[in-house]
């Protein structure tokens, strides 16, 4: 879509599908979270991204860091659980010293926060966090699914896949 300015920078690839549609749970830029290193959930009732058993709104994470806005999945790739405890890590050289890391407060899961890509975990899961990852090992290295925010006009848009 013309016009619609990317809130952390360059689209994560620059082929990427543009699919770019409004964010309900959110009416302008002011209204983002503004909270620095802090996950926060936010509903945007996009028909792509509701599942009615697991999430009913849409919701995404928003993450600040360092003045850019990171919008990822609601919930961890690994373990399916909501990623509203989740660590904010700053780079490391697994995400080329730029881009900050998340890592699962459940399982420990660690994700390059723009791009998704699994890196090494920060920490060793616990006994439960360990049991989970065993259990859904096919799972261990699927990427977190990552989604460029725009604006355009102050409203608030999201790129689906």
């Amino acid at each position: 879509q013309r016009g619609v300015s990317p809130m952390a920078g360059d689209m994560a690839e620059q082929n990427k599908k543009t699919n770019w549609v409004p964010v309900q749970g959110i009416s302008s830029i002011a209204s983002l979270p503004q909270s620095e290193n802090e996950v926060q959930l936010v509903d945007t009732m996009a028909d792509a991204l509701i599942n009615g058993a697991t999430n009913p709104t849409g919701a995404v994470s928003i993450v600040n860091y360092k003045s850019k806005t990171y919008c990822v999945a609601s919930s961890c790739a690994c373990c399916q659980i909501p990623l509203t405890k989740a660590k904010v890590l700053p780079p490391n050289d697994e995400t080329n010293d730029e881009n900050p890391r998340l890592s699962c407060d459940f399982c420990k899961a660690t994700y390059n926060i723009r791009t998704g890509e699994r890196v090494q975990n920060a920490e060793k899961p616990g006994l439960l966090g360990g049991i989970v990852t065993g259990l859904f090992s096919k799972s261990d290295q699927i990427p977190l699914q990552t989604y460029d925010l725009g604006e355009k006009n102050g409203q608030v848009l999201i790129n689906l896949p």
